[in-house]
């Protein structure tokens, strides 16, 4: 059992019902494949500046790394949190500000510095300046780059914890390992029965992500490696909760998602991760590097920002490893350095 509460998944009404009403049923080798090594020294910052509510950076970035966001935020900022039940939804959990503990100035103040414009929107905002600091469940993506190239504007990014990219199936699916291989044909169409890899005989619903999420920029880049996905405009999800409430409902559907998501902030009884290459994604197959899909949770400024401003000495901690506690409180692999 935890220690602290973790959370369920729900997007709507409709999925928090159906998701809340689920219960559980009962190699080959590979390269392991590690995304946004980091090669370069960092300048260090050229201040020491003690965070307040009053110089605190604005921080935002993925619906997943939410929890070690506002972790992060209030443990250094000395504000009471806890992991409970999102107020949007009755199923999933995160970390929360006790925000009974502010003044209403100090509740507008941290709500400004905490934000969540998901992966694409927080790098969007962090190259146009609206925020100032990013934790991101991937590295910069080919749109969000031209988009940076087009406004003249770089970005440093380090990692700051260990993640994968995982595949999950309704739990009365008795698929339990899929290689890469059969992974790519079931996305390019050439696999299309559920017979095909061991499993019932079903068409395969192969679900997938809207562009530009974080989760569909992995999957083309890291899983399809180049291959064609085939179309299916039906089968899209447009929030991180898709997948689940997609798959609650459908036992011949798959679906793809990070495992932090997976594991913590959903952790549910309606979906069950699959092994890839006969690895079983874990904290302990991710820490090792043997699940094939390790990626790495970033953080990322602006280039030309600051090297005074609280923004580059929080993105120089997390790069260096300074806050690797409130990472490893957070529930994700720390990134080994």
């Amino acid at each position: 059992m935890r220690t602290m509460m973790i959370l369920k998944a729900a997007l709507t009404m409709f999925a928090a019902v159906t998701l809340a009403s689920c219960g559980s049923d009962d190699k080959e080798n590979a390269p392991v494949l590690i995304i946004d090594p980091v090669e370069t020294s960092l300048e260090k910052p050229t201040a020491t500046t003690t965070l307040s509510l009053s110089n605190a950076p604005i921080i935002d970035g993925s619906d997943s790394t939410e929890p070690l966001r506002n972790l992060l935020m209030c443990r250094l900022l000395g504000i009471d949190c806890q992991w409970m039940q999102r107020l949007y939804s009755n199923s999933t959990w995160g970390v929360t500000p006790q925000w009974q503990s502010l003044s209403n100035e100090d509740k507008s103040t941290l709500q400004r510095i905490l934000q969540n414009r998901n992966t694409h929107g927080s790098f969007v905002s962090l190259i146009d300046g609206d925020n100032d600091i990013i934790i991101t469940a991937r590295g910069i993506s080919r749109d969000e780059q031209k988009y940076a190239d087009e406004k003249g504007v770089q970005l440093l990014s380090r990692p700051v914890a260990k993640d994968a990219f995982v595949f999950i199936v309704n739990p009365k699916n008795p698929v339990r390992n899929l290689s890469i291989e059969q992974i790519q044909k079931i996305y390019t169409g050439e696999i299309r029965n559920w017979k095909e890899v061991g499993g019932n005989d079903a068409t395969i619903n192969p679900y997938v992500r809207n562009p530009n999420s974080g989760s569909q920029e992995k999957m083309e880049t890291i899983v399809m490696a180049g291959l064609t996905m085939i179309d299916w405009p039906e089968m899209v999800g447009y929030v991180m909760l898709a997948p689940y409430y997609q798959l609650a409902n459908d036992e011949n559907g798959i679906a793809y998602t990070p495992f932090y998501y997976y594991d913590t902030i959903v952790n549910d009884e309606c979906t069950q991760v699959i092994g890839v290459n006969g690895i079983v994604p874990s904290k302990q197959t991710i820490e090792d590097n043997s699940y094939p899909y390790v990626t790495h949770v970033m953080a990322s400024v602006r280039a030309d920002i600051d090297k005074s401003s609280t923004a580059y000495q929080l993105f120089y901690q997390l790069a260096t490893g300074q806050h690797n506690g409130i990472v490893k409180e957070s529930r994700y692999i720390v990134y080994g350095r």
